[in-house]
């Protein structure tokens, strides 16, 4: 867990603000939900998984209740639409929010990070997935990320599991474990499954990814196409809308968490972890309320993100202005002026430690306050201030009365 200073957390804030204004430009509308949940509601069959649930922070409040953290904002979202019967549908929602989950620390991993969510509950039609794969692009784009995203169907993947001699009830923990390649590599994989004694004849289909061969073998064995033809069917959508280059199937994409049951997608750069993932999670809103309702979505690793393009963003102060007097006798003068300027929409801040203007002219500097204004006895007898370039070092003055060509300087 970590702390942002402010130079970094305006970094991770850009990221953020980034996100919800894409977000909201497809009709997402907010939603925030408790930090901690009941939990049973996290640990819920068919939910999260084995190996999530041995990464929840869990403890007992005083009631004695046992309550954990949010592993993920999936799960707190299905609880928010099963007990909201009213809700339109379809509900579009986006949730920024922080997550916790007790992993083994490590290079851009950690244990509190943030994920800037949209879900999309209601639709069954593939359009659904289509809309998030426009949303991704536009979110990489507008962030200036090299980034691909790679989708596969885990109906898709059952089918050819199947079709590869492994059981039914291995299907699970077949694809948790498929799902560590990226961090294992697939030789620790095919190890792992051939202890847990399932059959790893799948991995090389996979890793052939031929979506000619996968059906093949679908239909050889008699087996549900109905992954397949979704896959297809996306696939036509995205070439319609010029989507196509930015979106690659891979048949060895899992996705670890159980609740997933249709089209699963991941964000994937040139090198490192992936920066974000989703996926079809029909069941899921099925196990808190009874009434099962289609829902896809997909998660944004703001953490990740702000690890792979820090050196590019933005992190410099949104203070436009720093207000120094001369000396303690103006200092209600200076006060004054900074409120004024603050009323015209601009950042600005005072010098509340009543220092000497060099010390002042150093804190602005130091914390990249691009213009101070220096108030003395002189400019204030002629109704004036002055305005001082910190990089160039050029000055003006400006009078009290015009206050609207500073807007325009700045």
């Amino acid at each position: 867990m970590r702390d942002f200073l402010p130079e970094k957390a305006r970094k991770k804030k850009f990221i953020e603000e980034t996100c919800k204004r894409i977000f909201e430009l497809y009709g997402f509308e907010p939603l925030e939900t408790p930090i901690v949940e009941e939990l049973s509601l996290l640990t819920k069959k068919g939910s999260a998984g084995a190996e999530i649930e041995q990464e929840l922070y869990t403890f007992e409040d005083k009631a004695g209740r046992a309550l954990g953290l949010r592993f993920d904002l999936t799960v707190p979202l299905a609880r928010v639409v099963a007990s909201n019967k009213q809700l339109a549908m379809p509900f579009k929602r986006y949730q920024i929010g922080r997550v916790y989950r007790y992993d083994r620390p490590q290079a851009k991993r950690y244990r509190e990070f943030t994920q800037a969510d949209v879900d999309i509950i209601g639709v069954s039609s593939v359009l659904a997935e289509l809309e998030l794969i426009a949303l991704s692009y536009d979110v990489i784009k507008a962030l200036g990320i090299e980034a691909y995203l790679t989708i596969n169907s885990r109906e898709l993947l059952e089918s050819l599991a199947l079709a590869s001699s492994v059981k039914e009830e291995q299907l699970a923990e077949c694809f948790r474990t498929m799902d560590k390649a990226e961090k294992l590599g697939w030789a620790a994989v095919e190890k792992e499954l051939e202890e847990k004694g399932i059959n790893t004849e799948l991995l090389d289909i996979v890793k052939k990814n031929d979506l000619n061969a996968a059906e093949e073998k679908i239909k050889e064995r008699k087996l549900s196409t109905k992954g397949l033809e979704e896959i297809k069917e996306l696939m036509g959508y995205l070439k319609a809308q010029q989507l196509s280059r930015f979106v690659k199937v891979d048949l060895a994409l899992a996705r670890g968490l159980d609740y997933y049951t249709g089209i699963v997608m991941e964000i994937k750069i040139a090198s490192g972890p992936s920066i974000g993932g989703g996926g079809r999670y029909d069941k899921l809103i099925g196990l808190y309320s009874g009434r099962e309702l289609a829902a896809t979505g997909i998660s944004f690793g703001v953490d990740r993100i702000l690890d792979t393009i820090e050196d590019k963003l933005p992190g410099e102060t949104k203070t436009k202005v720093f207000v120094t007097a001369v000396n303690k006798e103006l200092t209600m003068q200076a006060l004054e002026l900074t409120q004024n300027i603050r009323k015209l929409g601009i950042n600005a801040e005072f010098d509340l430690m009543q220092r000497n203007i060099s010390k002042n002219l150093e804190y602005a500097n130091k914390k990249g306050i691009p213009y101070a204004i220096i108030l003395g006895p002189r400019e204030l007898q002629a109704k004036q201030f002055k305005l001082k370039n910190m990089e160039s070092g050029k000055e003006c003055l400006i009078g009290l009365d015009e206050l609207e060509k500073l807007r325009e300087i700045l």
